[in-house]
C-alpha cells in the first residue's frame, strides 16, 4: 500500500483548514464550489491522494484565498509531491519504514539542514563501517539482508551534499559521539577522518559540542531541522519510527535551540583541530 508522504499529508490538512476558514463546514458544499467529488475532495483533505499544482489554483479561488504567497506555498508543495514519487528511494521503499521515506524525501529537497547529534555520528557524515556496526541495534534488523539494504540507502543518501545542486549541511556533534568509539578504534578512527575529510567540504560546518556543566537545550535529545523551499520541518528519531514537527512556531522553537548550541560549541576551526588530533591518538 502507497503510504502518503509528510507533505502530501500536510497540504491535505492545510486545505481543509483553508475551507473550515472560509466558512464552507460541509464538502459537499465545497466540492460543488470547486467542481469536483466530494469522495474526490476528502481524499485529498484527508492526504490520501496528491494534487496536481494546476488543481491548486481553483481550490483557493473557491476558498476565496487570495494571499499570494499562500497560494505560492501549496503550489509549491504540491509539485513536490509529485516529485517524491519518482526519486531513488522508489525501489527500496518496500523495505523502509514510511517514516524513514519520508526523512530521504524531505533531504532531497531540502536547501539547508541542521542536525544535532547527541551520541552518533549523523548520518550524512557516516562511513559504511561505522553505518553497519550499529543499524541492525538502532533499526531492529534481523536479517543480514535488511541490514545491507539500510546501508545502501544511508549511503546513497549522501548524495544529496554531492549532486548538482549539493545541500547545505551543518552539523552538531555532542562530545559524547565522539567518546564512544563504535566499531572499535580502525572502524572508528576512519570516521573521524572522514569527518575531517567532509569538514573541509563547501557548504559542510562541523561543530564539537562539549562537556559542559551549564545546562543546554541539546539535554533534550538530538534533532534536525530540514529547510525546504516552502515548508520547514523538524525531524527526531525514534527507535522504531520517525517523528515530525511542522507546526511554524515548533520549528521556529528547535531554530533558536539550535542557534543556541552553536553558540556553545566550538568553532568549526577549532572542531576540525579537535578532530585531527583525536584521530592521532586513537
Amino acid at each position: 500500500m502507497d503510504v502518503p508522504s509528510l507533505r502530501q499529508r500536510w497540504l491535505g490538512a492545510k486545505l481543509a483548514e483553508l475551507r473550515l476558514h472560509a466558512g464552507i463546514p460541509s464538502l459537499a458544499i465545497a466540492a460543488e464550489r470547486c467542481r469536483r467529488s466530494t469522495g474526490s475532495l476528502s481524499r485529498i483533505e484527508n492526504g490520501l491522494v496528491g494534487i496536481p499544482p494546476r488543481d491548486i489554483p481553483p481550490i483557493l479561488d473557491a476558498y476565496q484565498v487570495t494571499d499570494p504567497a499562500v497560494r505560492q506555498k501549496l503550489m509549491v508543495v504540491a509539485a513536490e509531491i509529485q516529485q517524491e514519487r519518482r526519486g531513488w528511494w522508489v525501489e527500496h521503499s518496500d523495505a523502509l519504514a514510511p517514516s524513514y521515506v519520508d526523512l530521504i524525501r524531505l533531504e532531497a529537497t531540502a536547501t539547508e539542514i541542521r542536525t544535532y547529534e547527541t551520541f552518533l555520528i549523523p548520518g550524512l557524515l557516516q562511513t559504511e563501517a561505522y553505518a553497519r556496526v550499529f543499524v541492525a541495534a538502532m533499526r531492529g534488523l534481523s536479517s543480514e539482508t535488511e541490514v545491507e539494504e539500510f546501508v545502501t540507502v544511508r549511503m546513497t543518501r549522501k548524495a544529496v551534499l554531492t549532486g548538482g545542486r549539493p545541500v547545505v549541511l551543518r552539523a552538531l556533534i555532542s562530545e559524547a559521539a565522539l567518546r564512544h568509539p563504535i566499531g572499535g578504534t580502525e572502524i572508528f578512527r576512519e570516521q573521524i577522518k572522514y569527518l575531517c575529510e567532509c569538514a573541509g567540504r563547501p557548504g559542510v560546518t562541523v561543530q564539537v559540542l562539549p562537556f559542559t556543566d551549564r545546562p543546554h537545550p541539546g539535554m533534550s535529545g538530538a534533532f534536525t531541522i530540514l529547510k525546504l523551499p516552502q515548508l520547514d520541518v523538524v525531524h527526531i528519531e525514534a527507535m522504531n519510527t520517525d517523528i515530525y514537527l511542522e507546526d511554524e512556531h515548533a520549528v521556529m522553537q528547535y531554530l533558536r535551540a539550535y542557534d543556541r548550541l552553536c553558540d556553545i560549541a566550538w568553532s568549526p576551526e577549532e572542531t576540525v583541530r579537535y578532530l585531527a588530533e583525536l584521530a592521532d591518538t586513537l
